[in-house]
């Protein structure tokens, strides 16, 4: 009996290890459809088209393996081109990686629009990040021993190329976020409760703009509802209160088995696996959506992302707050230390926001630089070479003859005028050297001619003093600078519409705010007493926010009879999205920014907005997509203050002379009259 029980019970087990699915740490079985196999990891080398001009330049790009990979056919470089048909051979470009040339292809006009592919062996594939470095020579037709620097010489890496290194994933936080932010070839959901709270509803459009803004590809990140979910295909974020998801997510929260305290925030990888295929997940949870204040600023800011590990976190610490620095370094814009030189001579732009300008304000670069011997030693007393810093499209010279410090180290302050920077929302720096090729015929003497430029290089910017600029859309970055930043207004409906509407302004503004400089609040709960001291930005029909209503007598754009755009000159019965800035009717040294729709908002009008080129308060998007503002109408009233002014100015003036001449008209008549008193006496 005890040996037939035995088998029995040794029966059971065995039938249990062989029915129950085995997977690898880290994994949940899917309740959905995975409908990509996902089993090749491509990464773009470039976001735009690389142009590589004059007669010698390179490019290096990068690409990171989380785990070391075996050579493979799914695993190689694909670089796409064009170049000027003007070139003749010896023309060639050389593809590196990691230093070794692998491939060097001659050029010419049959070669003008072409790609190469380029297998990955075994030591492109070790865990790292590796280098590919692309070489370019131009030879132009008709040539003979001139420089070859010319505008017809140029080759060009497309946006198309990429690098494809395999889909082994590590799940460690550590690579957060550079796993998902590789969009080139598949997409990025963030997914949302179906009926989120304020909080959480902050938590995942703050999250969704900074993975936006990091992307490779920015269309392929994406933001839905759990109740849109049907499939999955790329990569997931799930973020939101744990107890607010009630469909598949839910399904995958209960099987992680996780307890939080009201104050802790839950960071979480795993590989949702179903039928042999699987996607990459992180789920961002908290059992209190209020606790995602403060502390989702881990994710957003880079330093902190940085000291992830592991496949779950749980938070309970929130990062100090960062006091806004008056002197920063080139490091802080996302610079790193530059080498300009023959073959490279620019290099990229790098912003910083600005706060408020005024005619007071000043902005100083000092830039620490180092030189080649050969530009160091002087021709005829005269440098050989310039480096130009162009700050906001303006260029400023920075002189080569001066005299290095003990470290052999040189430098030189540029003080940008206020005019330069009056109209713009971030300083924009970037630099570039001339004269470093050889210009001397038949001859190539430009191999050790370089000018280093330092990442620590300081930046000195105007100091804020609190103000935004609330009556037209200069430096909306403004409005986020001030102590307890801005009010999101949104509508208190959930449809997927005004989900992509909320998504599309916050990923269109100008910075990258944290969880203290933006407040997400419902229509129906917000209060006036959030609204005295803080800058407000409604979302959707204005009309249809009933505080915001109240106040509608104040909208600058109000008439006789409701919104009339046509006293700035726009048609409304083609207007089909339009927004305005004005001080805020509760705060009038805040702003209201209101962003209107019945429909849809385009990022275009979000481009204008926050980039604008001109001085407007109203913007118009019609139906044919064109942007129309009412920066006209400012210049017309600005013109007509100065011309008020002028006015005021020339009358002042004649009244000054009739007194004058008044009073020397009566000088004279007491003159007289004292003149004839002596006479008399």
């Amino acid at each position: 009996m005890k040996f037939s029980i035995s088998i029995l019970l040794s029966s059971i087990l065995l039938f249990t290890a062989f029915s129950l699915p085995v997977h690898a740490t880290g994994d949940l079985t899917s309740p959905l459809p995975i409908k990509s196999a996902d089993s090749i990891s491509e990464r773009a080398l470039t976001m735009s088209d690389d142009i590589l001009p004059g007669e010698t330049s390179s490019r290096t790009y990068t690409y990171t393996v989380l785990r070391a990979e075996p050579a493979s056919k799914s695993k190689f470089l694909s670089l796409d081109w064009s170049h000027s048909e003007l070139l003749i051979p010896p023309s060639a470009v050389t593809i590196e990686i990691d230093g070794e040339p692998i491939r060097s292809i001659a050029l010419s006009k049959k070669s003008a629009e072409d790609r190469v592919t380029i297998p990955l062996r075994d030591e492109h594939l070790t865990k790292g990040t590796h280098e590919i470095t692309v070489r370019f020579t131009g030879i132009l037709r008709g040539r003979m021993c001139d420089t070859g620097n010319t505008s017809g010489s140029w080759f060009t890496v497309r946006s198309s190329s990429f690098v494809s290194i395999g889909n082994k994933t590590n799940l460690s936080l550590k690579e957060y976020s550079s796993t998902f932010t590789q969009t080139f070839n598949k997409t990025l959901t963030l997914v949302l409760p179906d009926h989120p709270d304020a909080a959480s509803y902050e938590a995942a459009l703050l999250l969704y703009r900074q993975l936006k803004n990091d992307a490779s590809d920015s269309d392929n990140v994406l933001i839905r509802y759990e109740r849109q979910l049907k499939s999955f295909t790329g990569n997931y974020i799930f973020i939101g209160e744990q107890d607010g998801f009630t469909g598949p997510v839910a399904t995958l929260i209960d099987d992680l088995d996780t307890s939080l305290e009201d104050d802790e925030m839950l960071l979480q990888r795993v590989n949702l696996v179903e039928k042999g295929n699987s996607v990459d997940a992180l789920f961002v949870l908290a059992n209190n959506s209020e606790s995602f204040e403060g502390k989702l600023d881990h994710l957003l800011l880079e330093r902190h992302r940085q000291q992830f590990d592991g496949e779950k976190l749980i938070l309970s610490s929130t990062p100090s707050p960062q006091a806004a620095e008056d002197v920063v370094s080139l490091r802080t814009l996302g610079a790193s230390d530059l080498i300009l030189s023959g073959a490279q001579t620019k290099s990229t732009n790098y912003f910083y926001p600005l706060p408020v300008i005024d005619t007071t304000s000043s902005v100083e670069i000092d830039v620490t630089y180092k030189l080649s011997e050969s530009l160091a030693v002087k021709e005829d007393g005269q440098p050989s070479a310039e480096l130009i810093a162009w700050i906001n499209n303006v260029p400023h010279s920075i002189p080569l003859d001066n005299d290095p410090d003990d470290m052999g180290f040189y430098h030189h302050k540029i003080r940008v005028a206020p005019s330069t920077l009056e109209r713009a929302t971030f300083l924009d720096v970037s630099f570039e050297a001339r004269g470093l090729r050889s210009e001397a015929p038949c001859t190539d003497n430009d191999v050790d001619r370089w000018i280093y430029v330092s990442s620590d290089s300081q930046v000195t910017l105007p100091t804020s003093n609190g103000n935004t600029n609330n009556e037209v859309f200069l430096n909306m970055a403004s409005l986020f600078a001030t102590e307890k930043g801005v009010v999101l207004v949104v509508p208190d409906d959930d449809s997927s519409a005004t989900l992509k509407n909320v998504a599309t302004v916050i990923s269109g503004l100008p910075v990258t705010p944290l969880t203290h400089q933006v407040e997400v609040v419902r229509a129906s709960e917000l209060d006036e007493s959030i609204l005295e001291e803080r800058s407000v930005m409604f979302v959707g029909n204005p009309e249809d926010a009933a505080i915001l209503k109240e106040k509608q007598e104040d909208w600058i754009v109000s008439g006789d009879k409701g919104i009339d755009l046509t006293q700035y000159g726009f048609t409304p019965e083609t207007s089909a999205e339009y927004a305005w800035i004005q001080p805020s009717p509760w705060n009038t040294n805040r702003a209201l920014v209101v962003i209107a729709t019945t429909d849809s908002i385009d990022s275009s009008l979000m481009q204008t907005l926050a980039f604008p080129n001109e001085t407007f308060s109203v913007a118009v998007k019609n139906q044919n997509g064109a942007i129309f503002t009412n920066s006209s109408t400012i210049s017309d009233q600005a013109d007509s203050i100065n011309t008020d002014v002028a006015e005021i100015r020339t009358t002042n003036s004649i009244w000054y002379f009739v007194g004058f001449a008044t009073l020397i008209a009566l000088t004279v008549g007491l003159l007289l009259m004292m003149r004839r008193r002596k006479k008399s006496s």
